[in-house]
């Protein structure tokens, strides 16, 4: 399917020299800074002939999108994001801003969450501009800011403000997954839902006294009581269709236990049996958060000198839905748990929150990426996810958009790495992203 005017290993040596440049720009979120990513994606495509505009929301938050000139709604958005959560530099094998290259590998925080995507979504618009398919008549590249924070000052904002900008019939955006090699096939992802994100934040009030002085009213104490018990709760296994049609098809593919056996996971009464008999931690870690509502204690500030009992503390949640829960069912669950584990004066906030989103598998979009990634390998087969993560995509659901995320590395391994050490994209990842997206869009160019 490929073009042979493509030099595809200039492609690949182009690509690469970008993603290290653009991760070498520091995006780290708070604060953000992502008008200087935006500015250097601005740069490349100017260079390209391809007009674009950078919208700021604050100052220093910029959102880069390029215009469309076909005079109607764009058939696909190519959308990604361009702040990076923090990186522990020093428990880093390489400078986590570098963009260095190692042993085939492309080395710094946002290799893959998201620059990368990013790049190959960029580099498969320029090959189309290059190859004289205009794709900015139909096409529009979207770079924002904030999706690592809650997308304040990113996609929410810049659909309330700018809507006409962001109009589209498709979108294609981040998969927050993983991919999985059998022995016969290799199984990419495309993230048709996600689960509901829910940040909780629980103030406790106790009272404050000399460190020396014990008292059974200490609000550091009734702040670690609430976090084990939230954290220990388990919720009911529960299924939905997105969940339900990837269990399915992975049953015969799969190589943990019998087909029959795997399908245990979708029978409430034996999912957990069946989740405990599979030998890989992280896919079983992975499997479980697709079947549960989770919550997990993240965060805990309280006090400011050692000898003093504070009279106040605080600890946040990150609970993620499944469909069928909304945030403030869950936020009267969280009340009735601590209530229930004897904790005391306490007030639970919920700031914002967001049910599953989904989108329909019956568009010609995801048949074609499902036939382009079977062109490019052989064994490769897409099956429909969802994402225990949140994504800009749901913000566009919303609206009643189909939003795709994609994630183009069948192989567990990059799930391990993203918010992690040490992130790095392999270069043969990145070439086959750039590879299906050139070849999926020139289609729909067609």
């Amino acid at each position: 399917m490929q073009h042979s005017s493509i030099d595809w290993e200039r492609t690949a040596a182009e690509a690469a020299d970008l993603l290290s440049a653009y991760i070498r720009i520091n995006t780290t979120n708070p604060p953000g800074n992502e008008t200087e990513g935006a500015a250097f994606l601005r740069e490349i495509l100017q260079r390209e002939g391809i007009g674009c505009e950078i919208i700021e929301s604050r100052p220093g938050r910029g959102s880069l999108v390029s215009g469309c000139t076909g005079g109607t709604m764009p058939a696909i958005m190519l959308l990604h994001h361009l702040d990076v959560v923090p990186a522990e530099a020093a428990r880093w094998q390489v400078d986590p801003f570098s963009g260095r290259v190692r042993d085939g590998e492309l080395w710094g925080r946002g290799a893959l969450d998201c620059k990368g995507l990013g790049i190959m979504e960029l580099m498969a618009f320029v090959l189309l501009k290059r190859q004289g398919l205009a794709p900015e008549r139909r096409i529009v590249c979207a770079a924002t800011a904030d999706e690592e924070a809650g997308g304040t000052w990113g996609i929410p904002w810049l659909l309330e403000h700018h809507p006409e900008k962001f109009q589209t019939r498709y979108v294609i955006n981040e998969g927050v997954g993983w991919g999985l090699r059998t022995g016969s096939r290799n199984v990419y992802l495309c993230q048709v839902a996600e689960k509901g994100s829910c940040w909780l934040k629980i103030t406790f009030e106790g009272r404050p006294g000399h460190g020396s002085i014990p008292h059974d009213d200490n609000c550091v104490q009734h702040m670690a009581r609430a976090m084990q018990a939230l954290g220990e709760h388990c919720f009911a296994a529960q299924s939905c269709a997105p969940v339900e049609l990837l269990l399915e098809s992975l049953a015969g593919e799969q190589d943990f236990m019998s087909p029959e056996q795997f399908l245990g996971l979708l029978d409430p009464g034996r999912s957990r049996e069946t989740l405990a008999a599979i030998s890989d931690g992280p896919m079983r870690e992975m499997f479980a958060a697709l079947l549960v509502n989770t919550m997990v204690p993240t965060v805990a500030k309280a006090g400011t000198k050692t000898n003093v009992i504070p009279s106040e503390c605080s600890c946040e949640i990150d609970a993620r839905i499944l469909p069928g829960t909304t945030p403030e069912e869950l936020k009267a669950l969280v009340e009735t748990i601590l209530r229930d584990a004897g904790c005391r004066g306490f007030t639970v906030h919920l700031p914002g929150g967001s049910a599953a989103s989904e989108s329909s598998m019956d568009t010609d979009l995801y048949r074609v990426l499902d036939d382009t990634i079977r062109q490019h390998d052989p064994r490769g087969m897409l099956l429909p996810y969802m994402s225990p993560g949140a994504t800009d995509s749901r913000f566009f659901r919303e609206k009643g958009v189909v939003a795709y995320g994609m994630q183009f590395d069948a192989s567990i391994e990059s799930n391990r790495l993203i918010h992690g050490h040490d992130e790095r994209i392999s270069l043969e990842h990145l070439l086959f992203g750039i590879q299906v997206l050139y070849d999926t869009l020139r289609r729909f160019l067609a």
